[in-house]
C-alpha cells in the first residue's frame, strides 16, 4: 500500500497590527466628512448668518414651499422659513432675510407672487425709492398676486363674446353687409363714363345734368366777360364816358371860378353892375350848358353800365 500524500497546511494570516483602532478612526473621520459637509452646506444656505423676520400675508399659498427663495433684481435675499394659516383665513408665509441684504427692502417696498403656466412660482420685491425709511425688523406686507392661469376663463370669455360679435357682424342681414353692399352699388356707378361724380350723385343722369350746367354756365360767364371785358365793351365805354365827363367837370369848375371873380367884381363896383349883370347871365348860361351836357353823360354811363342801379354824382 503506497502512504497518502498528507495536505499541506494553511500558513495563518498575518494580524493587521491595531486593526480596531484604525477602523474606529476611519469611521470617526467618514462621520467627520460628513458633519463637514453638512456644516458646509448649511453655512452656504446662510442657516449660520443673521437674518430679519418678515411676514407676508396672502389669500392663497399655492406653489409656495419652505426653503423657496425671496428675490429683488434677480437676486436671493431671503427664504421662505414656514407657511401657516392666520385665526382670519387667511396665509401667512415667514421669510427670513439677510440682514446684509435687508438694505434693500423699504418701508414702501411691495411684494409679488408671480404664478406661471409653466414653472415655479415666484416670490419678488420690488423697491422703487431706495432712500425711504428701511424696512423694520418684522414687519408684515400684503403679498400681491399675479396669477396668469387666473385670467384663462377671462380671456375665454372674452374670446367668446368676441366671436359672438364677429357672427352677427357677418350676418345677411348685419348692418356690415348693408354697408358694403352700398359701396359696393357706388364702386359700380364709379365705373361708368363720369366715374366718381355718378357714384356721389347717384346715376348717370344726374352726373349728365349737372355737367351740362356747368357747361352753360361756362358759356354764360365767357359771354359776360367778352361784354364786360372785351375790345369795345361795357368796360371800355364807361372808361370812355368817366374820361368824358372829368373833361364837363373841369369846364364847370373853370365856369365857376369865373362866376366868383365877377362876384367880387360886382361887390367892388358898383357903378359896373349893370354891365357885370350882362356878363353875369351869360356865365350862368355856359354853366348850365355844361351841367346838362354833365347831366346827360351820367344817364349814358348809367345805360351801359349794368351792375350799377343808384349812381351819383355831385358837382362842386
Amino acid at each position: 500500500m503506497n502512504p497518502s500524500n498528507p495536505t499541506p497546511e494553511t500558513p495563518p494570516e498575518p494580524l493587521v497590527p491595531h486593526a480596531e483602532i484604525k477602523a474606529s478612526l476611519l469611521l470617526l473621520a467618514i462621520a467627520g466628512l460628513i458633519c463637514a459637509f453638512v456644516l458646509y452646506v448649511m453655512a452656504a444656505r446662510g442657516l449660520f448668518e443673521e437674518t430679519q423676520a418678515l411676514t407676508l400675508l396672502s389669500d392663497d399659498s399655492e406653489g409656495v414651499i419652505p426653503g423657496m427663495n425671496l428675490t429683488f433684481s434677480g437676486f436671493p435675499i431671503g427664504r421662505v422659513r414656514r407657511v401657516e394659516l392666520a385665526p382670519d383665513g387667511n396665509v401667512r408665509i415667514l421669510i427670513d432675510v439677510l440682514r446684509k441684504d435687508a438694505e434693500w427692502l423699504r418701508s414702501t417696498s411691495i411684494f409679488t407672487m408671480e404664478r406661471s403656466l409653466v414653472g415655479e412660482t415666484k416670490i419678488r420685491a420690488f423697491s422703487g425709492i431706495l432712500t425711504d425709511p428701511p424696512l423694520e425688523e418684522g414687519a408684515e406686507r400684503t403679498l400681491l398676486r399675479g396669477d396668469a392661469s387666473e385670467q384663462i376663463p377671462q380671456v375665454m370669455s372674452a374670446m367668446r363674446s368676441l366671436l359672438e360679435n364677429l357672427q352677427q357682424m357677418t350676418t345677411n342681414d348685419s348692418p356690415m353687409n348693408a354697408s358694403l353692399s352700398g359701396l359696393q352699388s357706388i364702386t359700380e356707378r364709379m365705373r361708368g363714363p363720369h366715374g366718381a361724380l355718378a357714384g356721389l350723385l347717384g346715376s348717370e343722369e344726374n352726373a349728365k345734368k349737372l355737367i351740362g350746367t356747368l357747361d352753360r354756365t361756362n358759356t354764360l360767364l365767357a359771354k359776360a366777360d367778352t361784354r364786360l371785358f372785351g375790345s369795345a365793351g361795357v368796360m371800355d365805354e364807361s372808361q370812355a364816358a368817366i374820361r368824358q365827363l372829368h373833361g364837363l367837370l373841369n369846364e364847370t369848375r373853370q365856369s365857376l371860378q369865373k362866376v366868383d371873380v365877377l362876384l367880387i367884381d360886382a361887390q367892388a363896383i358898383a357903378s359896373n353892375t349893370k354891365t357885370a349883370t350882362t356878363d353875369l347871365v351869360s356865365l350862368r348860361r355856359e354853366v348850365d350848358h355844361s351841367l346838362r351836357k354833365a347831366s346827360q353823360l351820367i344817364d349814358e354811363i348809367n345805360r351801359k353800365w349794368p351792375f350799377t342801379h343808384d349812381t351819383e354824382i355831385k358837382l362842386p
